[in-house]
């Protein structure tokens, strides 16, 4: 099938939203290092954390609605990319809290 954007799709696997996944993951990963270095109020962590969640989400949605419209297959890479990041946002919940404990 021609698409008129080249990188749309690749081996018939939609390949259109990977660098904004990969973007959630990089963000996701330096929020880590920064919830070490500083102390967060939790409250605030919690938020940001089910915004980047909902948001990692709602993408992974997304690619599926663009994927059973246009007959292409799902890449496995997306769901990966998703399941590290509600990982990770987790991780950085418990630091928060774990920290604002120790105060």
């Amino acid at each position: 099938m021609n698409y008129t954007y080249e990188n749309f799709a690749k081996d018939g696997t939609l390949t259109l939203l990977d660098p904004l996944f990969t973007l959630m993951l990089i963000f996701s990963a330096l929020f880590v290092i920064i919830v070490l270095r500083f102390a967060i109020n939790p409250k605030i962590m919690l938020f940001i954390g089910t915004f980047i969640i909902l948001l990692s989400a709602q993408l992974f949605y997304i690619s599926g609605i663009l994927v059973d419209e246009l007959n292409l297959s799902g890449s496995k890479n997306d769901f990966y990319m998703l399941i590290a990041i509600v990982v990770i946002q987790v991780i950085c919940l418990v630091i928060a809290f774990v920290k604002s404990k120790k105060k």
